[in-house]
C-alpha cells in the first residue's frame, strides 16, 4: 500500500512543465555559433548596455574603449552633464553627453531572446550613463570623499557597538540559562541531563549571536559600500539582493498559505478520525464492545495498522499542497526514498505479512508462555516485525515473525481448562513399585507445592513401559507465566521429599543379566501408601 501511494504521488501530472521544457529546448537548441559575440560596457562601475553589433574592423570591445574615451572627453568638455538621445540610420539611435554623441545603439544590441526594442536598450543606456557620470562626478569631489569616508567611519562604529552588545548579551542570556538549569535540574534530570541541555542552549545562543553578527555585518558593508561613488554599485546590489531575498520568502509564505491552511484542515480532520478508530477498537480491546468479525487481542493492532494506513492516505492528500512539492529537488527525494524502498524493502514487508499473518491467526498472544525452537519463555510484545519473549532466566530474545512461521511453537497457555498454563516433569522408577503408589507420591508432591492450581487437579499418566523402567509424567497448571520457573524448582524438590519419605529410589534401575529374583510387585502391596485403595487402571 505504502508504495502504492507514493507512486500516486510521483505520477502527479506534469503536461504545463513538460511543454515549457520542450519550449526552452527549442531555444537552447540554437547553435551559440549563431549567436553575436557581446561586450559589456561599464563606466564607473555601473553597467551602460551590451555591446552586441559589429563595426567593420573592430571589435566588441575595441568599441567599448573607443566609447568610454568619448566620455571622458565630453565630461571634460563641461556643461550640465545632460543626456540626450536623437534618431539614428537605420533605426538606430544616438546618445549625446553635453552635446557630443559617446555612442549609437544599433538594432543588432537588442537581445533577440528577450526580444527589447532599441527604444528600451537607448533609454536604459542613458539613464545608467546618467547615474555613472554622477557617480564620476562625484568621485572627483574631495568633499565629497570626505564626507563618505566620515559616514562609513561612522557606520565602522555603529557596527562595533551592536556586537559589543551581542556579545554581552549572549553572556547575559548564558549566565541567566546556567542559573534556570541550576534551579531546575532535578526536574529536568527526567528528561535530560542538566549539562546537556545547558550545551544545547549554549549552541542556540551561539547560533542567534553569529546570526545577528552576519546580519549586522551585512548592513555595515552595505552601507560603507554605497558611500563611494566607484563602490556604490556593490552597495545597491547588496541591498537589493537582501530586499529581493526578504521579498521572495514573504512571498512564497504568502503563496504558501492556501496550501498550508488547506495542509491544517487535512491533518485537523484526519487526527480526528484517527480519534474516533482508537475510541473504537479500545472499546473492543477492553472487552466492553464485541463484534463478531474481530478478537479482542487483534483489535489493538488493527488499531494501528488502520491509524497508519489512514495517516498515509492523508499524506498523499496533503501532498500536493507542501511548499515547494513541484521543485526537483522534491521530486528526487521522492525518487531517492522510492529507490531505498525497493532496494530494503522486499525483506521488511515479508517480515511484516509474517507479522500480520501471525497476529491474525492468534499464534500467541502477550503474557502467553510459548516454546518456539530453542527458545522458551513468556511473550512480552507481539510486533509487527518481531516478537519478544522474556525466558525463564530473565533475558529478552527477540525472535522475527519470519522465524516464527517457519518454526514449530508450543503454547503451553492454550487448550486447557481454566487459566494458568501446562506445566508437566517425567520420573522413571522401576517395576518393583507399585504404580498405584508411585501416583500418589506424584500428586502429593503436586499438593503440596505452591503456585499450582487445584483446579482443574493434577493429574499423573505412564507414557512408556521400558526394558528396565516405567515412565510416568505428572501434569499441572501453573497459575502464572512469569512463576513457571520457580513453581516447577518447587515441584522437582517435592517429588524428592515425598519419594525419599517412602522409600521409593527414583533412580532407574540398568543391569546386564537377569537378577536373582524376579521384579515384580505382589498384590499384598499394590496399594501401598500413599497409593489410593479407589485407585484402578481402569480409572487411570
Amino acid at each position: 500500500m505504502l508504495c502504492l501511494l507514493i507512486g500516486a504521488i510521483w505520477t502527479i501530472p506534469v503536461s504545463a512543465e513538460e511543454n515549457q521544457a520542450t519550449d526552452l529546448s527549442i531555444i537552447s537548441a540554437q547553435s551559440k555559433q549563431d549567436l553575436p559575440e557581446t561586450f559589456p560596457l561599464e563606466f564607473m562601475n555601473r553597467h551602460i548596455f551590451t555591446i552586441r553589433s559589429d563595426v567593420a574592423g573592430f571589435s566588441q570591445q575595441e568599441q567599448a574603449t573607443s566609447i568610454l574615451n568619448r566620455i571622458k572627453l565630453a565630461m571634460e568638455k563641461g556643461g550640465d552633464d545632460k543626456i540626450s538621445t536623437h534618431p539614428a540610420p537605420k533605426g538606430g539611435r544616438f546618445i549625446e553627453l553635453n552635446g557630443l554623441r559617446v555612442f549609437q545603439i544599433k538594432p543588432d544590441d537588442t537581445d533577440i531572446i528577450t526580444g527589447e526594442s532599441v527604444d528600451e536598450v537607448a533609454k536604459n543606456a542613458a539613464e545608467n550613463l546618467q547615474t555613472a557620470v554622477h557617480d564620476a562626478r562625484e568621485q572627483s569631489s574631495k568633499q565629497f570623499m570626505i564626507k563618505g569616508a566620515g559616514f562609513a567611519l561612522l557606520a565602522s562604529l555603529v557596527f562595533y557597538l551592536v556586537c559589543r552588545i551581542i556579545y554581552w548579551g549572549e553572556r547575559k542570556l548564558i549566565s541567566r540559562f546556567q542559573k534556570w538549569i541550576q534551579a531546575w535540574a532535578d526536574k529536568l534530570a527526567v528528561a535530560i541531563h542538566p549539562e546537556q541541555a545547558m550545551n544545547s542552549l549554549i549552541f542556540l545562543v551561539n547560533l542567534a549571536k553569529w546570526a545577528l553578527v552576519s546580519m549586522a555585518g551585512y548592513q555595515w558593508a552595505t552601507i560603507s559600500l554605497s558611500q563611494f561613488p566607484y563602490t556604490r554599485p556593490w552597495g545597491e546590489k547588496l541591498h537589493s539582493y537582501l530586499i529581493d531575498t526578504v521579498t521572495e520568502i514573504l512571498l512564497a509564505i504568502v503563496n504558501a498559505l492556501p496550501g498550508l491552511v488547506v495542509i491544517f484542515i487535512i491533518v485537523l480532520l484526519t487526527r480526528f478520525a484517527s480519534q474516533l478508530i482508537k475510541a473504537f477498537f479500545a472499546r473492543i480491546e477492553s472487552g466492553e464492545t464485541s463484534v463478531p468479525w474481530m478478537a479482542e487481542e487483534t483489535a489493538k493492532p488493527t488499531r494501528k495498522i488502520s491509524q497508519g494506513l489512514l495517516w498515509l492516505f492523508a499524506f498523499a492528500m496533503a501532498y500536493p499542497y507542501l511548499p515547494g512539492s513541484e521543485t526537483e529537488a522534491f521530486r528526487g527525494l521522492s525518487v531517492l526514498v522510492g529507490i531505498m524502498l525497493s532496494i530494503g524493502g522486499s525483506g521488511l514487508v515479508g517480515q511484516a505479512a509474517s507479522g500480520l499473518i501471525m497476529i491474525y491467526s492468534r499464534v500467541l498472544r502477550e503474557d502467553e508462555y510459548v516454546k518456539i525452537g530453542e527458545t522458551e519463555g513468556v511473550v512480552t510484545t507481539v510486533g509487527v516485525f518481531s516478537t519478544k519473549i522474556r525466558t525463564a532466566s530473565g533475558e529478552e530474545v527477540n525472535v522475527p515473525n519470519s522465524m516464527i512461521g517457519n518454526a514449530i511453537t508450543v503454547n503451553s497457555s492454550r487448550l486447557i481448562e481454566g487459566d494458568g498454563l501446562v506445566a508437566h516433569t517425567c520420573v522413571t522408577i522401576g517395576y518393583d513399585t507399585p504404580w498405584r503408589q508411585v501416583h500418589g507420591m506424584l500428586l502429593q508432591a503436586a499438593k503440596n507445592t505452591p503456585g499450582l492450581r487445584s483446579e482443574p487437579k493434577p493429574f499423573e499418566a505412564q507414557t512408556a513401559l521400558s526394558d528396565y523402567y516405567v515412565e510416568y509424567r505428572l501434569t499441572a497448571q501453573v497459575e502464572r507465566p512469569e512463576i513457571r520457573r520457580i513453581t516447577m524448582t518447587t515441584l522437582h524438590a517435592n517429588i524428592q521429599d515425598v519419594f525419599n519419605e517412602y522409600g521409593v529410589q527414583i533412580m532407574s534401575p540398568h543391569y546386564k543379566g537377569d537378577p536373582l529374583e524376579k521384579i515384580w510387585v505382589p498384590k499384598e502391596q499394590w496399594f501401598e501408601a500413599p497409593a489410593a485403595e479407589a485407585v484402578e487402571a481402569k480409572s487411570i
